[in-house]
């Protein structure tokens, strides 16, 4: 069990998010509350896949907040199209507060989703994806980055907590990364975990990440 800093309660309301999905893709889309909370909410008719630890905007009136992606429905399942988000803007409520009851704490069951201590920026980087125990390099797009892992866009998955090497090439500089398929998204691609990491690669990759922030504009 887990405890949320407000409790939450029914409610449909039309609201629009903005942010980049798990692909890199822009995303801008009408959708709708199924539950609120001073400090979060559930989102339905989701339609694109979003990864959790992603920032996205939601906008609610003329009002606007951040809020950080918890956990997304699977496909094939009845959670198919929702989404779990969190204010970052913790002193803004952006839904009516008279529809709320006064903070407190309630209880609720956590989704089983790993809480990740790096945020994860959006990119498009083309790296070379060689697999332990593989013959050949795949040609592969990362869609989005941190110093703890990254997301890998790529049709077919290779099996689950398999090791593998990314090759980047950033700015003129060869970036080598090592590590472990986290999770598996059929049709869309694989989680990596980073291992292995030495000094001189964890200072690539901090430049690496300050340069996507850049270019997104974050």
């Amino acid at each position: 069990m887990g405890k949320r800093r407000a409790p939450r309660i029914q409610a449909k309301l039309q609201v629009r998010i903005a942010g980049v999905d798990a692909r890199g893709r822009p995303v801008l889309q009408m959708v709708t509350t199924r539950n609120i909370s001073r400090n979060g909410a559930l989102l339905e008719g989701i339609q694109s896949t979003f990864t959790p630890g992603e920032i996205i905007s939601v906008s609610y009136r003329n009002d606007k907040a951040r809020f950080l992606v918890a956990w997304m429905g699977e496909i094939g399942t009845d959670k198919a199209g929702q989404m779990g988000v969190q204010s970052i803007d913790a002193a803004k409520c952006i839904w009516d507060a008279t529809l709320l009851p006064p903070a407190a704490a309630d209880t609720y069951a956590a989704q089983p989703k790993e809480r990740r201590k790096h945020r994860r920026v959006p990119c498009k980087l083309g790296s070379e994806l060689y697999i332990q125990g593989a013959d050949a390099l795949v040609r592969v797009d990362i869609t989005n980055i941190s110093m703890g892992g990254c997301f890998v866009a790529m049709p077919t998955l290779p099996p689950d907590k398999s090791r593998l090497r990314l090759v980047i090439w950033a700015n003129e500089v060869k970036v080598t990364l090592h590590g472990v398929v986290a999770g598996r998204r059929p049709g869309f691609g694989i989680s990596v975990k980073f291992t292995e990491m030495a000094e001189e690669v964890c200072r690539q990759l901090e430049q690496l990440i300050q340069s996507q922030l850049v270019v997104h504009g974050r």
